[in-house]
């Protein structure tokens, strides 16, 4: 019996690291959540009444965001998803995306002075 949880622990824990291996590292992730999150305040700010337009505005900016970091789509997508499936990474990753935005925020502050 004790050697079945050994195992089983062996098990779980070689899946997570399979699951963890192939997502984008910390950095490159919370550069293009910068990038998307930007883009989504662009489409706000445009105001537009159609949840359609605004949708389809959206897919156009994200693949455009997407090639400018060299990803395509569905790593993006499998590595969001393998960090929101560990809370700690994932806030990890957004504390990282707070950093990033404020440092633009001052760079976009000094410029315009």
């Amino acid at each position: 019996m004790k050697y079945l949880f050994i195992v089983l622990g062996f098990l779980v824990f070689s899946c997570q690291n399979d699951r963890n291996r192939n997502r984008l590292d910390q950095e490159k992730m919370a550069q293009i959540l910068v990038d998307i999150h930007l883009d989504e305040v662009k489409i706000s700010s445009m105001e537009i009444i159609s949840a359609d337009t605004n949708l389809l505005l959206f897919h156009q900016l994200e693949k455009v965001t997407l090639k400018k970091h060299a990803i395509d789509s569905v790593s993006f997508v499998k590595s969001f998803n393998s960090y929101v499936r560990e809370p700690k990474d994932f806030i990890e990753l957004y504390e990282r995306v707070n950093e990033i935005m404020k440092e633009r925020k001052k760079l976009n502050e000094n410029s315009h002075r």
